[in-house]
């Protein structure tokens, strides 16, 4: 193989590795919008919904919006023709952490649903934080603001925990999610 040639094979090589970074980035922008909407409605129907139906809005609220993730991805996916090995890597990413969240509530008793929104908000922080530093340095950020925002309104105002979660929280993914989707495309 001359020198040409392997220049050549390389730019293929590099063009083929930033489409594929494209389209990720735009399906990470997007779910990120998802979790985001999510929250949003979420977060404002604890605020606002009697207890009993707090569990089942979250459980619909979940599957609809998990449908919504994988929904994006596989239109991505088709639509590009850009298939990526890291879906399962991050997807168990993302469940390993919410079994975490199940068995700290469980571990340490906490039945009160302010508290257990705080420990699912801190560990999916947390894994925001950690999955923007392999990724994008905005999902780093959002991650450590969202730990910072739940901090702060557990403390400050906490009759107005959720409400305050699903503004800022929710609008923080929103907002990020918006700019990554978009600025890679």
């Amino acid at each position: 193989m001359d020198r040409n040639q392997a220049l050549d094979d390389l730019k293929a090589i590099r063009q083929i590795m930033d489409r594929t970074q494209r389209e990720a980035g735009k399906h990470g922008g997007w779910s990120m919008v998802i979790a985001g909407v999510m929250w949003l409605i979420g977060f404002t129907a604890t605020q606002f919904l009697p207890d009993g139906y707090i569990n089942w809005t979250w459980a619909v609220i979940s599957i609809a919006g998990t449908g919504a993730m994988i929904w994006i991805a596989t239109r991505s996916t088709r639509r590009s023709g850009v298939r990526t090995p890291l879906w399962w890597p991050i997807f168990l990413f993302w469940w390993a952490l919410a079994v975490f969240d199940l068995l700290l509530v469980w571990l340490f008793d906490i039945t009160d649903g302010i508290q257990i929104g705080l420990v699912i908000l801190l560990t999916f922080a947390m894994g925001y934080a950690q999955f923007g530093l392999f990724y994008h340095w905005l999902i780093t950020a959002a991650g450590a603001s969202i730990g910072v925002l739940a901090i702060s309104a557990f403390l400050l105002i906490p009759s107005h925990f959720c409400l305050a979660m699903a503004i800022l929280g929710g609008g923080l993914l929103i907002g990020s999610g918006l700019w990554i989707a978009c600025s890679r495309t």
